[in-house]
């Protein structure tokens, strides 16, 4: 330490710059040792060592030495003079400008420095891609914390330090991903304006990364459907599916502008649109599992075609897409929970358009007894468009069409979120 007590400025840079990036003086002591070459790290003491080591240079109790400076340039991705405050020339007796030793060294430093590492990348890949694949099985009120709390570690990397062009690149593509899953999630939990919110962030993320924007178009186009915005979520999935290269998802944007399309009431767009997605689906050697938010396999192709049919007067081809999609789980593919519930739903819908209550009650029986869990927005509110038809003039004196609507009521209440009238 200086005379006077005085903690030298370079003492409080390699502090200052170290709670920048929000770390503890042990990750500090981790990051240096991790930034040595093999050789040299095989040569280091003990990382409690380290961190004993930094506590005294932020403390100013003596300055780092040459090997302990050009980590520490390594990690913070500064140069000898930007930390230090001083830029040792190897040759003291030369008192020419050229660049030195230490100048090379610290340059070399600089475009090596990261805050992240391929291994980290992959980890945070692979654990986006493993929360979208568990997206029907998981309760979507744990599934958001686990998603939120991802796209936190991500914006702690991309906001606290600096990475290498390609890893930043990589970075956003993975946030991205996890906002447009977020996007969904929010929706399914009532939560339409934030959902929207991390759609349209969603994209940004994508089209910085220079990455795949289909996830996003697709969490748009269904939040603007929920918010009843059905121009705009018709418009937005038919230009996702223009920007999107084949792929589950593409399929899926097409029946996302077909139930668009179905709500306003353009028949012929809802019919064109759904042709379009028979043919994308058709041209899929994978259509994914059905419980990943992002395949399209045939229960949920089936599911957005019996949403379109019903909205355009087609019960008897909404009926053979259930057929399609019971066919598909007897022949053994596993079932997500709140899919086979809303088929359910349409399937009592087709029913009741076909005058035929006791086919509606036989449909809905089984699914009252799903799990308050996965009773969420896309299950309840779909119930609400089957509890509009029961209403009608025909079965209001029918005590099954009455019970019905009780039953309906309960599940509802037992539900994870509120009903408000959505329909998927």
């Amino acid at each position: 330490m200086t005379g006077g007590g005085e903690v030298p400025t370079w003492a409080i840079r390699l502090r200052d710059e170290r709670k920048r990036r929000l770390w503890s003086q042990k990750t500090m002591a981790v990051r240096l040792v991790r930034a040595a070459d093999a050789d040299t790290r095989r040569a280091l003491p003990s990382v409690e060592s380290v961190q004993r080591y930094v506590r005294g240079y932020e403390a100013g109790d003596h300055k780092p030495g040459d090997l302990y400076a050009q980590l520490y340039c390594r990690v913070f991705g500064l140069s000898h003079a930007a930390l230090f405050g001083d830029d040792p020339a190897v040759d003291r007796g030369n008192p020419s400008d050229a660049p030195t030793l230490a100048d090379a060294l610290a340059l070399t430093s600089w475009l090596a420095a990261t805050n992240t590492s391929r291994d980290a990348i992959d980890h945070l890949l692979e654990t986006t891609a493993r929360l979208a694949q568990d997206h029907a099985c998981t309760p979507a009120g744990r599934l958001i914390a686990d998603v939120v709390r991802l796209h936190g570690q991500v914006q702690e990397l991309l906001r606290s330090g600096k990475q290498r062009l390609r890893e930043t690149r990589e970075l956003f593509r993975v946030d991205a991903d996890l906002l447009a899953h977020a996007c969904v999630i929010l929706g399914d939990l009532n939560q339409d304006r934030v959902a929207e919110i991390f759609g349209q962030a969603a994209l940004l993320a994508a089209q910085e990364a220079e990455a795949n924007e289909a996830f996003a178009w697709a969490a748009l186009a269904k939040t603007a459907r929920w918010r009843n915005k059905f121009v705009e979520s018709a418009d937005l999935a038919r230009r996702g599916f223009e920007h999107s290269a084949p792929s589950p998802v593409r399929a899926m944007l097409a029946s996302y502008e077909a139930r668009a399309a179905g709500l306003l009431g353009d028949v012929r767009r809802a019919r064109e649109a759904l042709a379009k997605a028979e043919r994308a689906a058709d041209e899929l050697a994978n259509p994914g599992p059905e419980t990943c938010v992002w395949s399209f396999p045939r229960p949920r192709q089936a599911l957005l075609a019996i949403s379109v049919l019903t909205r355009i007067g087609d019960p008897d081809a909404a009926l053979q897409a259930v057929a399609t999609a019971d066919a598909t789980w007897a022949a053994g593919t596993p079932r997500s929970p709140s899919l086979w519930g809303q088929i359910r739903v349409g399937s009592e819908i087709a029913h009741l358009m076909k005058g035929s209550l006791d086919g509606a009650v036989e449909q809905v029986e089984p699914l009252l007894t799903l799990e308050p869990e996965f009773r969420m927005a896309t299950v309840t509110r779909y119930l609400a468009d089957l509890a509009g038809l029961l209403r009608q003039r025909r079965f209001l004196k029918s005590p099954a069409a009455v019970s019905l609507l009780h039953q309906i009521r309960e599940f509802n209440a037992g539900a994870l979120t509120e009903n408000s009238g959505r329909v998927n």
